[in-house]
């Protein structure tokens, strides 16, 4: 067998490699991080699109990133700040209701109070399902950081912990069903369906899409359960942070340096081949590539995973089906459901949270079947965020950057469109959509930035444009992902270990795959 160079090497410098890379390094390893691009931080970057404009081109919120992450790898000291959004989110409509969410009990009571006049009974309801759901995600917080379960062990632990009533429909079943049992009103179901589309490839009524609701309420970071804030100076910074860390122990990342193939040796991967030709070993090699770029691409014709179902195959047949619009405007959007600001450079209440653009399920729906046939959604699903409202560094003065979180972009098109003519008239659609709510900014738009899943898939290695390198629905959940005979990160061919969000538990700015890898790497050290 070849001497090794390294330790560990790591593919990829994404958060979650970057995370396995700093707890390796921490312990003492010899570790080489080895990035394709010219910089750190896969899909959680921060990028100058344009002149003056620094953008988070792809992860744009932090909830999820695991607290003793943030702990253990000293992030604050790298200028590491989360912050809470005073209003979570905002809702518009074209009648002129409006619906905003708020951490404070007190204040999204009375909010929920004015909205839900005809359906009173959603107000309790809707603070009900908040304990379920913090019912269901301590439950589910320790097999995160653990050896994923089966389901029969995780049906267990519901049922130790007095809540066994609650699997099927929270792990198994589909948003709308889930949101049909406990509320009335078609609005506020829309607007709390969203955390279970996207980056999804699935609908309200898909099985499972109730999980990945959960699994945007999982988040810790800010302190208290399922809150999303902005980070400081942009999602990059989380990555600069993390790539500091692990060089100060030692780690080394090399970047510009693409992997063609890991190398075999009696079944068991003992390094890589680089595009450049360079070959390296190590002990251990952890991928943080999607699963179809690792078993398939980087293993070529010795893989043992071609012709077999996995997230891989998932990742080309169907892709992802979520796009992201980056825009910089020259003024804050003025709401037509408000009055009139008098000074349209202070930022409001509606310019803190996400504003959801989803009349209603029926109109989800629809966006769905669009996207079924191959077709980019007719009139989407869009959230809107303005980090800029609480964060000028990131602009010139004055000017914002609108992020635009849309749903559905199919990443495989019906037959006979063209991408780039659907790429640009999907745009359009979307700035239309948006100005029928904030009739100032389409002529307010200075630049625009469109990425659909084939974009990203180009400019950050996502195979399928799949955002979290697979969808978070059965079967590729638990001891069954990425596929039959993994056990998290560890993998069917010895040496070679998955650090991505296609591991176990899957992905968001969560980071759990990263610990996860790294603690799996040092135990079979």
């Amino acid at each position: 067998m070849a001497e090794a160079d390294y330790d560990a090497i790591v593919i990829g410098a994404g958060h979650n490699g970057l995370i396995s890379a700093g707890y390796l390094a921490k312990a003492g390893k010899r570790v080489l991080v080895l990035e394709r691009r010219e910089i750190v931080g896969g899909a959680c970057v921060t990028e100058e699109v344009w002149e003056g404009y620094h953008v988070s081109v792809g992860a744009y919120l932090c909830s999820l990133l695991l607290p003793e992450i943030v702990v253990d790898l000293e992030l604050k000291r790298y200028g590491f700040e989360v912050y809470r959004r005073e209003t979570s989110g905002f809702t518009p409509f074209l009648d002129g209701k409006t619906m905003r969410f708020y951490a404070d009990e007190e204040r999204m009571r009375a909010e929920l109070i004015a909205f839900c006049t005809d359906t009173p009974q959603d107000v309790d309801a809707y603070f009900a399902f908040e304990s379920e759901i913090e019912r269901v995600a301590a439950v589910l917080d320790a097999v995160m950081v653990q050896e994923p379960p089966t389901e029969a062990q995780l049906r267990a632990l519901f049922d130790e912990a007095g809540i066994a009533n609650l699997f099927d429909e929270f792990m198994l079943g589909s948003v709308r069903d889930l949101l049909d049992r406990r509320f009335q009103n078609e609005r506020l179901k829309a607007i709390l369906s969203t955390d279970g589309l996207i980056g999804t490839y699935g609908g309200v009524s898909s099985p499972g899409t109730a999980y990945v609701l959960v699994h945007h309420y999982m988040g810790r970071v800010l302190g208290s359960r399922g809150s999303w804030g902005y980070v400081r100076g942009g999602m990059g910074n989380i990555t600069q942070g993390l790539a500091q860390f692990a060089l100060e122990h030692g780690a080394e990342i090399r970047l510009s340096a693409p992997v063609k193939r890991l190398l075999l040796e009696n079944g068991r991967c003992v390094g890589v081949e680089l595009e450049s030709g360079e070959r390296v070993f190590a002990t251990a090699v952890l991928s943080n590539a999607d699963p179809y770029r690792t078993f398939i691409t980087l293993l070529g014709e010795d893989s043992p995973f071609a012709g077999t179902p996995g997230l891989w195959t998932d990742l080309v047949e169907k892709g992802g089906a979520s796009a992201k619009i980056n825009l910089a405007v020259s003024e804050l959007p003025q709401f037509s459901c408000l009055p009139l600001r008098e000074d349209k450079s202070v930022p409001g209440a509606e310019h803190l949270g996400t504003v959801h653009l989803s009349p209603d399920m029926d109109y989800l729906e629809r966006a769905w079947r669009d996207a079924q046939r191959g077709y980019p959604s007719a009139e989407p699903m869009i959230e809107v965020y303005l980090q800029t409202a609480t964060d000028s560094s990131l602009t010139p003065p004055g000017k914002h950057i609108l992020s635009l979180f849309v749903q559905y972009f199919p990443y495989n098109l019906a037959e006979g469109l063209d991408l780039d003519e659907e790429r640009e008239a999907f745009a359009d659609r979307i700035v239309e959509i948006v100005g029928r709510y904030a009739p100032n900014v389409p002529a307010s738009i200075l630049h625009r930035q469109i990425l659909t899943p084939r974009d990203l898939e180009a400019h950050f290695g996502l195979t399928g444009g799949h955002i979290f390198h697979g969808d978070l629905l059965p079967p590729h959940l638990w001891r069954e992902r990425p596929g039959a005979g993994f056990v998290g990160a560890r993998t069917p061919i010895a040496g070679l270990y998955l650090c991505g969000s296609g591991a176990h538990p899957g992905g968001c700015v969560f980071g759990a795959p990263g610990y996860n890898a790294a603690r799996a790497v040092l135990e079979d050290m």
